[in-house]
């Protein structure tokens, strides 16, 4: 009798093959995200989360108003025109890109000298835009969210 040594690929290999497959890919999992970027949850959470109230109020108020403050966005030139309203001082606009916190933008106007603001738009790149308006008018505030998508 001759003894055969020579071994076969059989049902025990292929558990281990696959404890080795799995192991490698929790290993990838695991590095690529702890290297991932996560910039939708902002660095003042907790206070702006005592802050939503005031906005939602805010936003309650400017719904009230018999005229509203209207957004127009252009396309082809990039430009956001605002109408705003007669006695508004302390205007506020912020231009949010959910994808990216280093594309956010900010632009303030005392006292606007027309009853238009146009913004030049160069800035917003592809994709979907949350815009926040806030606004004074006497004493109080107001506040109005719009969502644009640049082609």
């Amino acid at each position: 009798m001759s003894n055969n040594t020579n071994k076969t690929w059989n049902w025990g290999h292929a558990i281990v093959g696959v404890f080795i497959l799995f192991g490698a890919f929790m290993a990838y999992f695991y590095v690529n995200m702890t290297h991932e970027k996560v910039e939708l949850v902002g660095d003042h959470y907790y206070e702006d989360g005592q802050k939503f109230q005031m906005k939602i109020d805010q936003k309650k108020e400017a719904a009230l108003l018999s005229k509203k403050v209207e957004l127009q966005f252009n396309a082809a030139s990039h430009e956001v025109k605002l109408s705003i309203l007669p006695g508004s001082h302390d205007l506020k606009v912020n231009f949010f890109r959910p994808s990216s916190a280093s594309q956010d933008k900010v632009f303030s106007l005392a006292t606007p000298q027309d009853s238009t603001w146009t913004i030049p738009g160069e800035f917003l790149t592809k994709g979907p835009w949350k815009i926040t308006l806030e606004w004074m008018i006497s004493d109080k505030k107001y506040l109005t969210e719009y969502r644009i998508i640049v082609p």
